[in-house]
């Protein structure tokens, strides 16, 4: 999205933000994918992000147009994918093996300002609705285990019908090789969405199965959500139990992935190693599962003023990345590791990264 509006100057405003080109603009959409695609990534992301049934509704668009919209976004990624590797079958490039990850964001960010950055959620979805004048909370009392019980069961089925939409076309879901929810900001939406899964898994019968991640966000290096009302944030080991570990006893389906996006990169390195311990201390069977980290561009957003601030040079952000990769991939922990990034990076980013860990 913010490439989009950087470098190309596309229309991203709310409440539709990435989306909002799908129908206005979808060449756009092509052209970043393009963008990418041509700096060596070979991972793209679907402009789906905040893609839903009631941002497309505040929009103006009926279900019917917003369905058609969302599976729009999986078959522009499909065409810039294809385009590409036309581009690139005289070269000798491995233009045929890029990936369509499908992108889903939290249900944060389908709210206004949008909160996938704070968790503030309305009921049933969380405690209370975002209140200029405070407090705002985003755990609930311990006495009040019926309503977060129902906040869970709100948030898995808000994506169980998104992801409807793309399971129930053929097209779609051929094209889409893996799915990524990202900036979650609760424990208990990772909870949601590992319920949604595992309803959306009996619903696939013998359809192909895909890889899935659930990216969580670390705003000034903590997670959004509260141990208690007003108390400590939740860190990466409960963040960890959360994704691989016995969901409220149920049986629910593993993310493949423990993955971090739309950080600062100054976070990255102390919660990465305080996943690592979280992943041998549950053990999973040995199993084990991958690391994803797409961190922001060389710019850090304060939540509070929802402004950006230059926090490193030009050239630093993939040369740190670089070693916090490199680093995760000698540990011995995860399965393998998928480094890219989310706001305010751009293709030259993409490309010095793409050789650092090549390299």
């Amino acid at each position: 999205g913010t490439t989009m509006e950087d470098i190309f100057h596309a229309d991203i405003s709310p409440p539709l933000w990435s989306s909002k080109p799908l129908d206005q603009d979808p060449e756009v959409i092509i052209q970043a994918h393009l963008a990418f695609l041509r700096a060596g990534v070979r991972v793209i992301e679907t402009a789906s992000y905040q893609a839903a049934f009631s941002t497309f509704a505040a929009a103006g668009y009926s279900a019917s147009d917003a369905e058609r919209l969302m599976r729009r976004s999986v078959q522009l990624a499909a065409t810039a994918r294809t385009r590409f590797a036309a581009e690139t079958q005289a070269q000798a490039a491995p233009g045929a093996s890029a990936c369509i990850a499908l992108s889903l964001g939290a249900f944060g960010a389908t709210l206004p300002l949008p909160h996938e950055l704070d968790g503030h959620y309305p009921p049933p979805f969380g405690p209370q609705a975002f209140r200029a004048d405070g407090p705002n909370l985003t755990a609930f009392a311990p006495d009040a285990r019926a309503a977060a019980d129902a906040s869970v069961a709100a948030l898995a089925d808000f994506h169980l019908a998104r992801l409807r939409v793309f399971a129930g076309d053929a097209d779609a879901w051929g094209a889409v090789d893996a799915l990524a929810f990202e900036t979650v900001p609760l424990v208990r939406e990772v909870t949601a969405l590992r319920r949604a899964m595992t309803a959306l898994r009996a619903e696939l019968g013998a359809r192909a199965w895909k890889p899935w991640w659930i990216s969580t966000v670390w705003p000034a290096g903590a997670l959004p959500e509260e141990v208690a009302p007003g108390g400590p944030r939740m860190g990466p080991r409960e963040v960890v139990a959360a994704l691989f570990g016995q969901a409220a006893g149920e049986a629910y389906e593993r993310p493949d992935a423990f993955a971090v996006n739309c950080s600062a990169l100054d976070y990255i390195p102390a919660i990465v190693g305080e996943a690592e311990q979280a992943v041998r201390d549950l053990g999973l069977d040995g199993e084990k599962p991958w690391l994803l980290l797409k961190p922001n561009g060389g710019q850090e957003f304060d939540v509070r003023t929802r402004t950006w601030s230059q926090s490193r040079g030009k050239d630093a952000w993939a040369t740190e990345l670089t070693a916090v990769v490199k680093k995760a991939r000698a540990g011995g922990v995860w399965g393998g590791v998928l480094a890219g990034g989310c706001c305010k990076t751009v293709p030259d980013d993409m490309r010095a990264l793409s050789a650092g860990i090549q390299t």
